[in-house]
């Protein structure tokens, strides 16, 4: 019994670690994915802002600019991978609830046996 849970636990720490890896490589290729370019407004018409494209912004010394992010087109398979991150992650979700439920009915069974010879 006490081999069971150690399996148990050692099944629930494994499945912890490798969905935090897991969340920790989403994270990683999500910042990477929203990375942010710099336009000025004049360089492109599908850009434009609220403000009138020929008002001077005393920051920049420049028209208004606008930061667009790269478009996902241009990421290339960027998304598949996050896909697949995201279904190993649920799986471990899972690894590590059949772990928890295998602990705790471990766990019950050891003490109805433990009250049944006390």
């Amino acid at each position: 019994m006490i081999k069971a849970l150690n399996i148990a636990s050692q099944g629930m720490l494994q499945a912890e670690k490798r969905a935090t890896d897991i969340a920790r490589e989403i994270l990683k290729s999500s910042s990477e994915a929203a990375t942010f370019s710099r336009e000025l407004e004049s360089a492109t018409p599908d850009t434009q802002t609220a403000t009138d494209s020929t008002t001077f912004d005393p920051a920049f010394g420049t028209k208004p600019a606008t930061l667009r992010a790269t478009p996902p087109a241009a990421q290339g398979p960027g998304y598949s991978d996050l896909l697949q991150q995201m279904v190993d992650l649920k799986a471990e979700e899972h690894s590590f609830k059949a772990n928890a439920k295998a602990f705790k009915r471990i766990d019950e069974t050891l003490g109805s046996l433990l009250d049944d010879k006390g």
